[in-house]
């Protein structure tokens, strides 16, 4: 033991009654000492809330109420100058994405009535990046496409919907996305549900490159390109039309987190042995393009699921830092009891290595998700479970904490 390591602390409470899911962005979002929160609070509400960083004063706004199904969340589009933005969905339901837009630059206060959005079926999940003037959305549809619309005018109007990835499963297909700091760069990591029960289960993980500006899709490893998102070439876009990255072993089965936004194209993801009814051998894992080619590198078991069930694989999670960073990656993990929050980073023989940035606890830590920017004294925030039941995900109740950046 090293006499000399800063001494820990628990994690910082931010906001109560807060919650999220994996695959919406953005979350947390800082503004000079503010930093902005889209969520869901344990009654089903859709929440934009903001906590003051020096002054520790919280304030937080509902603007529509669903059914407690944490896969609702939101996603809040906080920009200097510019009003809020709150996207919001209700999972697999037949209707659109909604979204609503404050009065005033940065106000939780005031708000526009809600407007709905069409994308031709069922949406969940909402992910929006700017770039330059525009508003790029993609949402989840019928569960195995993701499309996308354009605004030119911060969402006072929208191009048709165009369908992205559509791909042939009969399962629920994720995707994460990263925006890189040259403003236009779009990463993506797409995978599906880690449950098997049905005929047509996708475990690996796939990858691409689009330019928002161009609207070209390219492979990342060679540039090749694939399609193109504004023009509609050879899209939609199947898995056998992406890049490969990472071949899921047979006998086990996946889930994706993240995508880094560093020098090193980086996936993160989560493996077990592929069984429905049971969490057995949870790993860490980064895939990775270095040196032309993607290598997956184990990170550190994920100890045990914190609810639902077994085959949806909910153990803790991963998100990586803010852009110039690669070789590292915040997570949650349980270890004998006890959940972990940390820092993992990667020595150069490909060896990961984790520092927690808090005390361990028994109260569950789960879904990450760095502060962007970053600021020391919070770097990354993670939601403590009060409650979570083993076979829904409905009745749960979480709180937003924060950790700092350890100590160099």
């Amino acid at each position: 033991m090293n006499d000399d390591a800063p001494a820990l602390h628990l994690p910082v409470p931010l906001i109560e009654d807060m919650a999220w899911c994996w695959w919406t962005q953005p979350r947390a979002t800082r503004i000079g000492d503010v930093v902005y929160f889209g969520a869901i609070d344990s009654a089903g509400g859709i929440v934009a809330a903001s906590r003051d960083l020096r002054t520790g004063a919280v304030e937080r706004q509902r603007l529509a109420q669903f059914e407690p199904d944490d896969h609702n969340n939101p996603a809040l589009v906080a920009v200097a100058g510019r009003p809020l933005l709150c996207f919001y969905s209700r999972h697999d339901a037949e209707e659109g994405l909604r979204y609503r837009i404050s009065s005033r630059p940065l106000d939780l206060v005031d708000w526009q009535p809600e407007q709905i959005l069409t994308f031709g079926g069922s949406t969940t999940y909402a992910q929006v990046h700017q770039v330059d003037d525009e508003l790029h959305l993609f949402t989840r549809v019928d569960e195995t496409r993701w499309s996308w619309r354009r605004s030119d005018d911060w969402a006072q109007s929208w191009a048709p919907p165009r369908d992205f990835l559509s791909f042939d499963t009969d399962q629920q297909v994720y995707m994460a996305t990263a925006l890189l700091s040259d403003g236009h760069t779009l990463r993506v990591a797409v995978s599906g549900h880690p449950k098997e029960y049905e005929k047509k289960p996708l475990h690996d993980v796939w990858a691409c490159a689009v330019d928002l500006r161009t609207g070209a899709i390219t492979t990342a490893s060679d540039g090749r390109v694939l399609g193109n998102l504004r023009t509609g070439a050879g899209l939609p876009l199947d898995y056998s039309a992406l890049e490969l990255v990472h071949r899921t072993p047979a006998d086990r089965t996946a889930n994706l987190f993240d995508v880094g936004r560093g020098p090193a194209f980086e996936i993160g993801f989560v493996s077990k042995i592929k069984d429905d009814l049971t969490t057995r051998d949870a790993r860490y894992h980064v895939t990775a393009l270095r040196d032309g080619a993607w290598r997956t590198e184990g990170v550190v078991g994920a100890g045990g699921k914190f609810g639902y069930i077994d085959a949806g694989l909910y153990v803790g999670g991963m998100a990586f830092p803010g852009p110039g960073r690669d070789g590292e990656v915040y997570l949650t993990r349980e270890d004998h009891g006890l959940w972990h929050l940390e820092l993992c980073r990667r020595d150069g023989d490909g060896r990961w290595s984790g520092t927690d940035l808090v005390t361990p606890t028994p109260t569950r830590l789960t879904r990450p998700w760095a502060v962007s920017p970053r600021t020391e004294a919070i770097a990354v925030v993670a939601l403590a479970l009060e409650r979570y039941p083993d076979d829904s995900y409905y009745d749960t109740l979480s709180h937003l904490v924060g950790a700092p950046e350890p100590v160099r």
